[in-house]
């Protein structure tokens, strides 16, 4: 069994709707066994918990903090609060460590726990591995050691809100119409707050969670109803915060790749650029060509923030991210933040005094599908011999194309980038099928 996945622990809490064999399936024992196996592994001290919007997160919050804290563990529930707000709370208060239980921007029937180090970096895989370990060979024995389990949301809150706000000048966003979409989830009570201290004029929408409806027809998989507001900027968040989308007051919408192209223009003119940016396999090329020309480097790395912050550390540089909306800006956090990434590109913005569309690259398209999969197969096996070839045609016509499974679902996700819309969707369609007959048979 495995355990963790491209960002945390993952698992769906309504059985009827996994959809393949790989899918964890929530139980109270599951989570009992996770946290069990978290101590045996994390030293004692001092965490926080906080969680998402979801029906189910309060219970699994209860069970994860109170066996941890039944353990040894000092624990402070933090309450609602976006998942990067671990990694502030950690560093500004010297914690331990902390936890976030979260799907993202899942839907409502997925939950999961995410897992923060001293440092405010995201678990490596080698504490995952151990884990995991842990986890398979548990055996039934506890050392129980009772610390503190603490509900203290308003220290914590204001604490992250101290933090984020310490970066930015005071009322910098005085008479600027901000809608705020937070579908649904995590950020519905603090980035209002945010925003409007700076000097914004708010509109809220995807701020009125029930339990059931967090990335449910608002938030960064569904911005169509943000962008349709009047206001100067929209700002697009997924369900724990740790992703933004930005609309403009035209409707235009613009995504990861976008916002680092306008980060890296002015921080590279400002003197405060390190090394160049690291993204991934998925980013797009005109991002890449963007880069090499200011004089930077440019990596890509495997799909996930976490890796994005890893190759960061190691390279040395401070800004990364991926088209999702993941945000690394590293000498702020070293994790994505989604209101600390709107807040730099509306400072950035609002200082050249021109619109966000005219200081953005202008993509290549890339067609996107993906074929749901019961099990995985190796990419790499002569099964998908045929599937080379098109990739090879692809490359000599121009173009690129990433097959990979997801780490957060059960499907397997294709892209194609091409200059050419029609061509990247003519292949595009022609991979979708050929995987189709590997996986259905059809």
């Amino acid at each position: 069994m495995k355990l963790f996945g491209t960002d945390g622990i993952r698992f769906v809490v309504v059985p009827e709707k996994a959809k393949g064999e790989e899918e964890i399936i929530y139980s109270p024992e599951l989570i009992y066994k996770i946290a069990l196996a978290s101590s045996c592994v994390l030293r004692e001290g001092r965490y926080v918990l906080v969680w998402d919007t979801r029906r189910s997160s309060l219970s699994i919050t209860s069970i994860f903090g109170g066996v941890l804290s039944s353990l040894g563990y000092d624990v402070i529930l933090g309450g609602v609060l976006p998942t990067p707000s671990v990694s502030a709370i950690v560093l500004s208060l010297g914690f331990d460590g902390g936890f976030s239980v979260s799907a993202s921007h899942n839907p409502p029937h997925f939950n999961g726990i995410k897992f923060f180090k001293k440092d405010g970096f995201k678990a490596d895989k080698e504490l995952e591995e151990k884990i995991e370990r842990s986890f398979l060979a548990q055996n039934s024995s506890l050392n129980l050691k009772f610390a503190d389990l603490v509900f203290n949301p308003e220290l914590v809150r204001n604490t992250y809100k101290s933090f984020v706000l310490s970066f930015f000048r005071e009322k910098f966003l005085s008479g600027v119409k901000v809608v705020l979409d937070c579908s649904n989830g995590s950020t519905y009570l603090v980035a209002p707050e945010i925003f409007e201290e700076l000097g914004a004029n708010v509109k809220k929408i995807g701020c009125e969670p029930n339990g059931e409806n967090i990335n449910v027809g608002v938030g960064s998989e569904e911005p169509s109803r943000a962008l349709s507001e009047e206001g100067d900027f929209k700002i697009i968040f997924d369900g724990d915060g740790d992703r933004v989308l930005i609309g403009d007051s035209e409707g235009n919408l613009f995504d990861g790749d976008h916002i680092l192209s306008l980060l890296a223009l002015f921080m590279s003119k400002e003197g405060t650029l390190k090394w160049g940016v690291v993204g991934t396999i998925l980013s797009n090329s005109a991002l890449e060509i963007f880069v090499r020309n200011l004089g930077l480097n440019f990596e890509r790395v495997d799909v996930g923030d976490r890796n994005i912050a890893y190759r960061m550390k190691n390279l040395g540089a401070n800004l990364g991210g991926e088209e999702s909306g993941h945000i690394i800006l590293s000498d702020i956090l070293p994790t994505g933040d989604g209101i600390i990434s709107a807040l730099k590109v509306l400072q950035y913005v609002i200082k050249s005094g021109k619109d966000i569309r005219d200081l953005v690259i202008k993509k290549f398209y890339q067609a996107k599908g993906k074929i749901h999969v019961s099990r995985k197969k190796s990419l790499d096996s002569d099964e998908f011999s045929s599937i080379r070839k098109i990739e090879e045609e692809v490359k000599r016509d121009g173009g690129r194309v990433v097959i990979r499974y997801s780490g957060t679902e059960p499907v397997l996700r294709i892209m194609v980038e091409h200059e050419d819309k029609s061509v990247a969707e003519k292949y595009k369609d022609i991979l979708v099928y050929e995987l189709r007959k590997i996986f259905e048979g059809i």
